[in-house]
């Protein structure tokens, strides 16, 4: 085969090759940061998704745990460190009083219910208030130098607290 370019001008010039290395690292570059990005978005997802885990077992676990104790007997706070391989998540439950707001209805000569019924409304609302407690469980770790947390809670119903009838 005879070449159509003399022997001292075959293969690529020296210009030709450093465009063609340019371009395989600017492609280069792009794949390895969409990778990195990815790779991080991974780990994110599996800390969030092993705290929204835990959340929901120490809630299960305190749900069992305070089935059928009236309220007195609940601690109010506990934090603890979760045991490996989970130590790097901390939780925190709360028991909080709940105040309901107190119904006001007008009375039968504004226009409104029957005495009975007024009493029978804030005496419910007083009922709901002894009866009813909010749990709430957060799961803290650290990302980096921030503190992330993933928070959730319930209701607790004291089942056996009595009704008191007194006005």
């Amino acid at each position: 085969m005879i070449s159509a370019r003399p022997r001292s001008q075959q293969g690529f010039t020296l210009l030709e090759v450093m465009i063609a290395v340019a371009i395989m690292v600017v492609a280069f570059t792009a794949i390895l940061t969409s990778q990195s990005s990815a790779i991080q978005l991974v780990i994110k997802s599996k800390e969030i998704n092993i705290a929204t885990w835990l959340a929901k077992n120490k809630m299960q676990e305190s749900e069992h745990l305070f089935e059928g104790k009236p309220f007195d007997e609940l601690e109010k706070e506990k934090e603890e460190t979760f045991p490996e391989p989970f130590a790097q998540y901390k939780w925190h439950r709360e028991i909080k009083e709940i105040k309901f707001p107190e119904i006001t209805l007008p009375a039968k000569e504004e226009g409104g219910v029957p005495e009975p019924l007024r009493i029978m409304a804030q005496t419910l609302t007083r009922h709901f208030d002894k009866t009813i407690r909010e749990m709430v469980v957060t799961v803290k770790w650290q990302r980096g130098t921030s503190e992330q947390k993933i928070v959730i809670s319930t209701y607790l119903v004291d089942l056996n607290k009595e009704f008191d009838f007194s006005i």
